[in-house]
């Protein structure tokens, strides 16, 4: 007898809050018109001013875990609001994923753990289960490292039904603004490799299916990621900077798909235009995808968003799906990977029904 095939996770609602938008409608509409609510501002020591896209409509005045849980809030309530469609069974088993910026204390992680508890409390359609929560702290590639342990869960306990992934990040904040330009790492004249500082928060729930026809039409299946560990750092680092990581984190998103380079249809990463990313995805792109297929059309969410830091890869698994379910784009399938600049590297593929 053939093995069963191993279970997927649907995306089914969702939230989130970025520099162009306080909900996933409105950050939609905005990448549809690109428009830019980037702004400069001056630091001390520095002649030059530094451009940043934060959620100032959202943020301005706060810092620390107040300025986190003011996004986090709105994305998860977004999230719930529209979650009634799972429907009460006290019997499903939920997990949450916290997903935290690595300059976190652990006092502010607790804190903010105790607030996601009081915004997930009115909803009875999600309180009202069993629920076990783990808090991560990461950079770009957390939401893949949170898909990850999900899938092991997944593996561990056959009643868990949904999970729920939290995200919020900013590199806005004061400190780490300060942090990051000493060390010289933002994008400025006569630094083009630097990046624009963002910030944001996505929640997502999913749930669990036997397989991708198990979805509705419109519907979009998060297959297992691929996770990769390169041996030195990225950037700043080698001008040459090795594709190696990247390549085998795109195949090992393929091959647990079971999919091949033909069967994408769209790309999607945290490319910023800066040379060092551009080297390896292409160097990488070129070896896995390329050999296989023409080119393919390709999103790039931190041109405008920023670079928001653990939030983004959840918001890259949305915003492919909130285009096509708008008649924006027809996507199909989606290899979406992030490129942390310390090593870590992630990949995934996002998968539409077939019906």
């Amino acid at each position: 007898m053939a093995p069963l095939p191993s279970p997927l996770f649907a995306l089914r609602s969702n939230g989130m809050v970025t520099v162009v938008g306080n909900s996933t409608a409105q950050t939609t509409a905005s990448w549809i018109a690109q428009t830019r609510r980037q702004r400069r501002i001056h630091l001390d020591g520095f002649a030059d001013p530094f451009t940043i896209a934060d959620c100032n409509t959202v943020t301005a005045g706060l810092g620390g875990v107040e300025r986190l849980s003011s996004m986090l809030a709105s994305a998860v309530t977004e999230a719930l609001d529209n979650a009634e469609h799972l429907g009460p069974n006290p019997q499903a088993e939920c997990l949450e994923i916290l997903l935290v910026p690595q300059w976190l204390a652990s006092e502010g992680c607790a804190q903010l753990s105790a607030m996601l508890s009081s915004w997930i409390a009115p909803y009875p359609v999600w309180s009202g289960r069993s629920r076990e929560r783990m808090i991560i702290q990461a950079g770009a590639t957390g939401a893949w490292l949170a898909l990850e342990h999900a899938y092991r869960a997944l593996g561990q306990n056959r009643r868990l039904q949904h999970v729920m992934i939290a995200a919020v990040d900013s590199a806005c904040e004061s400190a780490v603004l300060r942090h990051a330009a000493d060390a010289d790492w933002l994008l400025r004249p006569g630094n083009s490799q630097g990046y624009i500082p963002g910030e944001a928060a996505a929640c997502v729930l999913l749930e669990r299916i036997r397989n991708v026809t198990d979805i509705s039409t419109d519907d979009f299946a998060l297959h297992r990621p691929a996770l990769v560990q390169a041996p030195a750092r990225l950037w700043p680092g080698a001008d040459q900077a090795d594709a190696s990581p990247l390549c085998k984190a795109l195949s090992g998103a393929l091959a647990s798909s079971g999919m091949g380079a033909t069967n994408i249809s769209h790309l999607e990463s945290e490319m910023d235009g800066s040379d060092w990313r551009a080297r390896i995805e292409s160097t990488a792109l070129n070896r896995v995808i390329f050999t296989e297929t023409s080119a393919l059309p390709q999103w790039r969410p931190a041109t405008l968003l920023g670079q928001v830091g653990t939030a983004g890869g959840v918001i890259a698994w949305l915003l492919p799906a909130m285009l096509h379910r708008q008649r924006i784009d027809r996507v199909n399938t989606v290899l979406n990977w992030s490129i942390e600049p310390t090593g870590e590297i992630a990949a995934c593929v996002l998968e539409r029904s077939p019906h």
